[in-house]
């Protein structure tokens, strides 16, 4: 992990946040730089008409305005560096529970109805987290019902070729038990 505690662990994730990050930080970069050029450039031309005027003041002048352009090209570098590190903090924060909630829904499509997420209380998703939960507890509740039924028709012998091929079928949803997949845990 290059810079830690901004970009995320997995290798899509952290690509996603790339691909916000980098784009932004680098428009912000050249539009300073570019700013910084253009208001050089200005300032020198008008140097340049004054320095058959006063030539020592110009020179001194001259002096100044590149050192004022290079301490505000810094300045300026370093504010975007510092802008694209908060973007990186901010889609981390984007990221992060995303990836829990994409990891529960893999270990779901996996036929796992024991998995459950559980995401920081401030975060943006905790209301998808606990909608899904709700989904899955009622989705597991279901099956459950339908596994007993069909363990009822399977003592009673009755349509027993038939309720064999639902209980074949259903066996992808057999319950494993509950465990819970946290932010970070991989």
């Amino acid at each position: 992990m290059g810079l830690p505690g901004l970009l995320h662990h997995h290798p899509g994730h952290r690509a996603r946040q790339l691909r916000w990050v980098v784009p932004l930080g680098t428009l912000l970069l050249v539009a300073a730089l570019a700013t910084l050029a253009i208001q050089y450039r200005v300032s020198d031309q008008a140097v340049g008409t004054e320095f058959f005027r006063a030539h020592k003041t110009i020179s001194h002048t001259g002096e100044l305005l590149a050192r004022g352009t290079i301490v505000g090209a810094v300045v300026l570098v370093l504010l975007v560096l510092a802008l694209t590190a908060w973007a990186f903090h901010v889609t981390h924060r984007i990221v992060r529970p995303v990836h829990t909630i994409h990891r529960v829904l893999d270990a779901l499509v996996a036929g796992d109805l024991g998995v459950r997420v559980e995401l920081q209380p401030q975060d943006e998703f905790r209301e998808v987290g606990d909608a899904l939960n709700r989904l899955v507890d009622e989705f597991a509740t279901t099956l459950g019902k339908v596994h007993a039924l069909v363990d009822r028709i399977v003592a009673g012998n009755q349509e027993l070729a038939l309720v064999e091929e639902l209980d074949r079928t259903m066996e992808f949803f057999r319950l494993q038990p509950r465990r819970t997949i946290r932010e970070g845990d991989d």
